[in-house]
């Protein structure tokens, strides 16, 4: 009797936690590990991996499926390929052979989403479902705007233990400045599209679209306090991008208040206009030289910053110079990624990998421009692809997620069938 009342709560129980409730909770967790971190994008890797397998185990036709994916989610796939066989091949080079090839899970676990686009289609015609991803993106962005704010009021993080010990720039609720200014660019973009684009905002959700324009205002300001160059450079080229597609009217005002604000950048002495930046650019001629060293398989996936260094000095390149705790400058060479997405890829996977990761950026702008919703995604993909030429946004864990994201999402209405509207002009 016992045993029978334990199967049936278990079948009861297995019934519930079907694909479609797991990877929906998977994408919640990756939606809300946008601004709260690794932890909960773990958790979002795990639940839709499982779902995904399940669906894949229980719908049959992976070939079929695998056939039907887009052009930008196979060239994702090389890319994760090409990722994998790279470290492979710097095997004896590369002290975390495992823990770079687990980071290529990413690619892998966003592609496998795209096998399962009826799982994807019932997720998008449930209101709830819309409704709650839209609340795990823009909640933890409020939170972590208003904690990244009183931190700089306050010059001093009240979860982050940062180097110098104050807080002078916007960085968000982990105190890490560039990752949270280059996935806070895309919010910005997006909460300005919907603002102009009600139609969007209102096929997305039933949450009010008045919410919209506190939430706008509120990653706008938080943007600006990041005073980060690159990131903003990115919103600068979404939002015109978008102005260029919408009206031409448009078009002058977002040069107005981009006037504006550099007036005010430029009046407040904002590092906006500091354009000299020694460690930049000797990452970049370290990742350039590391390519034509070794064109083949690169240094192996993620081994740029390992090497960088031993790279640096081997090529005879002049020291950095970076602020020390007391604010001097203190020159030596600096211990990290290429900090641009193009010379990473290419010095860190060879040449089949940089190829493949252009062929991917080149294929999701070609879908998304042919897209219903190309005025919100053509302007992401733009501050992606710009803002790529200054930080590893490709690679660094929690804007990576919030780029796949923004990918998964430009497959929506693939997903959702040809009713899909919106393409306001």
């Amino acid at each position: 009797m016992f045993a029978e009342v334990s199967e049936s709560k278990f079948k009861r129980i297995a019934e519930y936690l079907d694909e479609v409730r797991l990877l929906g909770a998977g994408l919640f967790c990756l939606a809300l590990g946008i601004f709260l971190g690794n932890a909960l994008i773990a958790a979002g890797h795990t639940l839709s991996a499982v779902g995904v397998g399940m669906a894949l185990f229980r719908r049959q036709g992976l070939k079929e499926r695998a056939a039907a994916m887009p052009a930008s989610a196979k060239w994702l796939v090389v890319f994760s390929l090409v990722a994998v066989v790279s470290v492979l091949a710097n095997w004896g080079e590369i002290d975390s052979q495992f823990g770079y090839i687990k980071k290529v899970r990413y690619y892998f676990i966003y592609a496998a989403i795209l096998l399962v686009p009826d799982v994807c289609a019932e997720l998008l015609r449930a209101p709830r479902w819309r409704n709650s991803y839209v609340l795990a993106w823009l909640v933890p962005m409020v939170l972590a705007a208003i904690v990244g704010t009183i931190a700089v009021i306050r010059l001093d993080h009240p979860f982050a233990d940062l180097p110098t010990g104050r807080v002078e720039r916007h960085a968000g609720l982990q105190g890490e400045v560039m990752t949270f200014a280059y996935g806070l660019q895309f919010s910005v973009i997006a909460l300005t599209v919907l603002l102009f684009v009600p139609s969007i905002w209102k096929a997305l959700t039933r949450i009010s679209w008045r919410w919209v324009i506190p939430f706008a205002l509120i990653a706008g300001s938080s943007m600006y306090l990041t005073y980060s160059r690159g990131a903003m450079l990115g919103v600068v080229v979404g939002l015109t991008m978008f102005a260029m597609m919408k009206s031409r009217w448009l078009v002058i005002a977002v040069l107005a208040v981009g006037l504006v604000g550099g007036g005010v950048a430029a009046l407040e002495g904002a590092r906006y206009f500091q354009f000299e930046e020694s460690v930049r650019k000797n990452q970049w001629e370290a990742a350039g030289l590391a390519f034509l060293e070794n064109p083949g398989f690169g240094l192996g996936f993620r081994n740029f910053e390992a090497q960088s260094v031993a790279l640096k000095e081997r090529y005879g390149l002049e020291k950095d110079i970076i602020g020390g705790v007391s604010g001097e400058s203190v020159p030596r060479y600096f211990n990290g990624h290429a900090h641009n997405n193009y010379l990473e890829a290419f010095a860190s996977t060879g040449v089949l990998g940089g190829l493949s990761f252009l062929a991917f950026c080149a294929s999701w702008l070609w879908e998304s421009w042919r897209s219903p919703y190309a005025m919100l995604f053509v302007p992401l993909i733009a501050a992606f692809l710009v803002s790529g030429f200054f930080e590893n946004t490709f690679f660094d864990s929690e804007v990576l997620n919030a780029v796949l994201l923004i990918y998964l999402c430009s497959q929506a209405s693939r997903f959702a069938g040809k009713e899909s509207k919106p393409r306001t002009t």
